[in-house]
């Protein structure tokens, strides 16, 4: 090696021990054995995408992998379980959630939250990237809107009590359901009412009429389908397309 080369390696060398040294002030430490924790508040909302977690649960694998206190707590809607976390597993709350992913980002921005708290997380593992649908009433369907929403424009825009329901603001079901009314050149902000509804709510406020559309994840919007030909007839259909394969 020459001279050069050797003095160039030194520096380089020097160059990535100080960068460590400001990332890493204490130093790096080898993980020990296990996890840090035995013991973890889990929430989870009522929809098919936390079956990995009820699943992980009944068949002992935090257990198995070193965390027999684990504990999955139902969340009664999205708001409560932005609540829980901002309030943290040690003082009757939760450590982590099952939620939308856009949740996620609003409470570390605290914009989901009553006191506006910003709670720092990380995203540990996707569960679902499908199984959301929009949903009309049962009443409205022969316009014929499915992915195309425009032939409700003259049924809801500037319609007294027109409202579409989806399970939090900000969250993945406002902003589909937004963007399918506005691509359809119906203004989620002028033409109706969006609300907010927990999700396990959903069905029946459409049984109801008290709502024209609404967009939620499984099982919200396959409980809504007919099971059977002793139950009673359909309330609502799913639009498919972007937001589902369609199942017309």
């Amino acid at each position: 090696m020459t001279e050069i080369a050797r003095r160039s390696l030194l520096s380089g060398a020097a160059a990535t021990f100080a960068a460590a040294r400001i990332a890493l002030p204490a130093g790096a430490h080898a993980q020990g054995s296990g996890p840090e924790t035995t013991a973890a508040q889990i929430g989870f909302s009522p929809l098919s995408d936390a079956a990995p977690l009820i699943v992980a649960k009944e068949r002992g694998l935090f257990a198995k992998y070193g965390m027999p206190d684990v504990d999955i707590q139902k969340q009664v809607s999205w708001a409560y379980t932005c609540e829980s976390l901002a309030l943290g597993g040690d003082v009757g709350g939760v450590d982590g959630a099952h939620m939308m992913t856009s949740l996620a980002y609003l409470i570390q921005l605290g914009q989901a939250t009553r006191t506006a708290k910003a709670v720092p997380l990380h995203l540990l593992a996707r569960l679902n990237t499908n199984g959301q649908t929009i949903n009309v009433a049962k009443a409205l369907m022969p316009t014929g809107a499915r992915v195309d929403a425009s032939p409700l424009k003259s049924k809801l825009a500037g319609k007294a009590g027109s409202r579409v329901g989806m399970t939090f603001k900000g969250g993945t079901h406002d902003l589909w359901v937004r963007y399918w009314l506005a691509a359809a050149g119906i203004d989620p902000d002028k033409d109706v009412d969006v609300v907010a509804i927990p999700p396990a709510q959903m069905v029946d406020s459409m049984r109801v009429s008290t709502m024209d559309a609404f967009c939620v994840g499984d099982p919200g919007a396959t409980s809504s389908w007919p099971r059977s030909s002793a139950t009673p007839p359909a309330w609502c259909r799913t639009c498919g397309g972007t937001i589902r394969r369609s199942r017309w």
